[in-house]
């Protein structure tokens, strides 16, 4: 049996212990937190929504194909109906440019996922609260709570949970690799790295270009009016139906930002937005009932995840190839891989790019095609430091 050590218990690394003790490999699963699902992935209900370019782009064909990979893996959950909900989604056109953007996205037919235009008398009726601009309709859009679904996806004779720890090296150890922690080491055939902004802990992935992205989140309880939401609704922000009583209104956007403490700044940021979403709402809010949460996004470069099998940076800096060598030949960390990067889409994007990971180490088809796959290699930054842009488009040929 293979064993596999996966580091952050979040949904990247709970959805790749999930991807990987489905075929039955042995995996330990370490989180440095009291609990799974604690940081970026600790909110109460995250959404379920894709955002589609006006043109065909790798950052669109990532999150249409993780979009409907997790859909699919929601679908197999036990407890559904707890879980998550397929409300829809509303995209206000809130100005002339996002008119524009979805315009072009409609006449370009860029999105797998159904969309609709509509009215703001049609998306009222959608949404059941009074809204005042016309939009997008997406109706396979939807929330999911992500503590719950963490938990699911871990619950396997196959996985074993050590919290309260935090894994400090990595290291290559013969055939095997050796992760060592406060009071112990564990030897693994495979260790998947998937601890968000801190992956840069470790020297193997010191050339990954990642940046923390702080993001607030506010919740209101819901209201005689509010109660009846239907859908989420969105401008730049998001505004989610009560679940559970409470909405949800978000979230800010703050690179490098790292205050652990609510902003007022940012709260009234959002309740800003939740004005423009519906007034009407805005005038009903009880602003005692105001909370909110702070967690860390990891943000990539170029804002698209991290997903694959790491390569040595100072074996192919030793030793460049040519842009026409085999990437075959690359000195490739047999048995390091990375699952992170997901910014605010991590529901959507690290459940297809922990399949990815076991479709890679168990040599299977891939659940994309291998110009997706190429595009997501946590290594490609590196590659394109020393001039092999080229060979990143296709590391998969072999």
């Amino acid at each position: 049996m293979k064993t596999a050590i996966v580091i952050g218990g979040g949904i990247a690394g709970c959805s790749t212990a999930y991807a990987l003790a489905k075929r039955g490999t042995h995996v330990t699963l370490i989180e440095r937190q009291t609990a799974l699902a604690q940081g970026a992935s600790g909110n109460p209900v995250a959404m379920l929504y894709p955002k589609f370019n006006s043109g065909k782009s790798i950052l669109s064909d990532v999150a249409s194909a993780g979009f409907s990979y997790t859909h699919s893996l929601l679908k197999q959950c036990s407890n559904a109906q707890q879980l998550y909900d397929i409300c829809g989604q509303i995209q206000l056109a809130f100005n002339a440019r996002e008119q524009a953007k979805q315009q072009a996205s409609l006449n370009n037919k860029t999105a797998h996922t159904a969309i609709e235009w509509l009215d703001a008398v049609q998306l009222s009726e959608k949404a059941n609260i009074p809204l005042s601009m016309d939009g997008l309709w997406l109706p396979e859009a939807g929330w999911v709570k992500p503590q719950q679904l963490c938990a699911q996806l871990t619950q396997s004779d196959n996985i074993h949970c050590i919290t309260n720890t935090e894994a400090i090296t990595v290291q290559q150890n013969v055939s095997q690799w050796q992760v060592t922690l406060a009071k112990q080491s564990l030897l693994a055939d495979i260790v998947v790295i998937c601890n968000a902004n801190d992956i840069k802990q470790f020297p193997q992935c010191q050339h990954i270009a990642i940046t923390p992205v702080r993001g607030q989140v506010n919740f209101f309880t819901e209201n005689a009016l509010s109660q009846p939401m239907h859908t989420i609704v969105c401008t730049d922000h998001y505004l989610s139906p009560a679940i559970d009583g409470i909405h949800a209104i978000g979230t800010s956007y703050a690179p490098n930002d790292l205050n652990p403490n609510l902003s007022a700044e940012d709260t009234q940021s959002n309740l800003s937005a939740l004005n423009a979403i519906s007034t009407a709402l805005f005038n009903q809010l009880d602003s005692s009932s105001v909370t909110g949460r702070v967690a860390w996004r990891s943000a990539t470069r170029d804002y698209v995840p991290l997903a694959g099998q790491l390569i040595d940076e100072q074996a192919l800096r030793k030793k460049p190839p040519r842009y026409n060598d085999n990437p075959a030949d690359l000195p490739w960390l047999t048995g390091l891989y990375v699952n992170a990067g997901h910014g605010s889409k991590g529901m959507i994007t690290a459940p297809m790019c922990a399949e990815l990971i076991a479709n890679q180490i168990n040599q299977e088809p891939f659940v994309i095609t291998h110009r997706l796959a190429s595009a997501l290699n946590p290594s490609r930054f590196l590659l394109r430091d020393i001039g092999l842009k080229r060979m990143t488009q296709n590391l998969f040929t072999f």
